[in-house]
């Protein structure tokens, strides 16, 4: 089942953080995207920031395309999880529900319907949402406080796959982190949720 992150009374309080490097990039559009990889020799990095996952990813092997439970409703796209329990103290922060809108053999779209009771920090907060491999790259989705839905696209990191001589991966988990950045420097993950989604990625 889904496991909760425990925020102790306030977001004052530090929570554990994970060590790794999110890349700030732009792709071939112009768009800015976060990866856990450098950015591509023809694109500019932006920022490196560190978010401590240190803990090595073993990537399963790929396997027939999983079976993933959908629950359909008159909004768009199709849950994959949802919480309906009530937001109550000590907990200021809560993800709602998290939606499938699309998907492809290397790609993954969903919206994230959160809710964020706290004022919002002089810096910024974050969320990110990704899988549990290392070749993902995706945008970040801005806090604001109240409830509110955002929208992640996850893709392939092209340069940490080749880097590997792989072109095919297999997840079972989207992970969705809320993150306080402070000016030109992380302050840690603040909240996580796990949300089980089987998906095989293949690269084109």
């Amino acid at each position: 089942m889904i496991k909760y992150s425990l925020l102790i009374l306030s977001l004052l309080f530090p929570a554990a953080s994970l060590h790794a490097e999110v890349y700030q990039c732009k792709d071939e559009y112009g768009n800015i995207v976060y990866k856990d990889s450098e950015c591509h020799s023809d694109t500019m990095i932006i920022r490196a920031e560190s978010t401590d996952n240190a803990t090595p990813v073993k990537i399963p092997p790929v396997k027939p395309s999983p079976q993933n439970t959908f629950f359909e409703d008159d909004k768009p796209g199709k849950v994959i999880f949802s919480n309906k329990r009530r937001l109550s103290p000590p907990y200021r922060i809560k993800v709602n529900e998290v939606r499938v809108i699309t998907e492809t053999d290397d790609t993954l779209v969903v919206d994230v319907i959160y809710t964020y009771k706290d004022k919002i920090p002089a810096a910024e907060m974050k969320i990110y949402v990704t899988p549990n491999h290392g070749y993902w790259s995706t945008n970040s989705i801005q806090v604001e406080q109240g409830y509110h839905v955002g929208r992640a696209r996850m893709g392939l990191s092209r340069s940490n796959m080749k880097k590997e001589r792989v072109t095919r991966s297999s997840t079972d988990t989207i992970n969705v982190r809320f993150e306080h950045y402070a000016p030109k420097k992380y302050k840690g993950v603040i909240w996580s949720e796990t949300v089980k989604y089987k998906k095989n990625w293949t690269l084109k």
